[in-house]
């Protein structure tokens, strides 16, 4: 049942993580369009990666209770502390470390790399102990 879970959220999470890309292109593009920079024109953004950090929580979680595969609990983790990551380097990007805003767009891009492997993992054939019954 964890299985089926950690599976639905990571296939949440992959989609979510497609709709944050487009809030980033649309705060930017606002921006230039309007040729001004507001900080609303990023709202959006912000606030789906608040959530994307709860469901990356609760990836870990389910995968920490799943036990399945130590592989799946690792990057379930890995993920987890990337998305931290990519909330500091937002926040301190965005005050006084230009260098580290570039750098909230490098990790998202691991981000996405990590996400396709949870993904691929999630199709995976379930390990035979999973599927005798108890």
């Amino acid at each position: 049942m964890t299985r089926k879970i950690h599976m639905g959220l990571t296939h949440l999470f992959a989609g979510l993580l497609v709709v944050q890309f487009f809030l980033a292109g649309l705060g930017v593009f606002t921006t230039v369009h309007n040729k001004q920079f507001k900080d609303s024109n990023f709202d959006a953004h912000a606030a789906l990666g608040s959530l994307l950090v709860l469901v990356a929580l609760l990836i870990m979680v389910v995968a920490l209770a799943g036990r399945w595969s130590r592989r799946v609990t690792q990057t379930s983790a890995l993920l987890f502390g990337l998305m931290i990551v990519q909330m500091l380097l937002a926040g301190f990007g965005a005050d006084d470390a230009p260098v580290l805003g570039g750098l909230h767009v490098v990790n998202a891009l691991v981000i996405v790399g990590v996400t396709y492997v949870l993904v691929r993992e999630s199709r995976a054939p379930a390990p035979a102990a999973e599927l005798a019954p108890a």
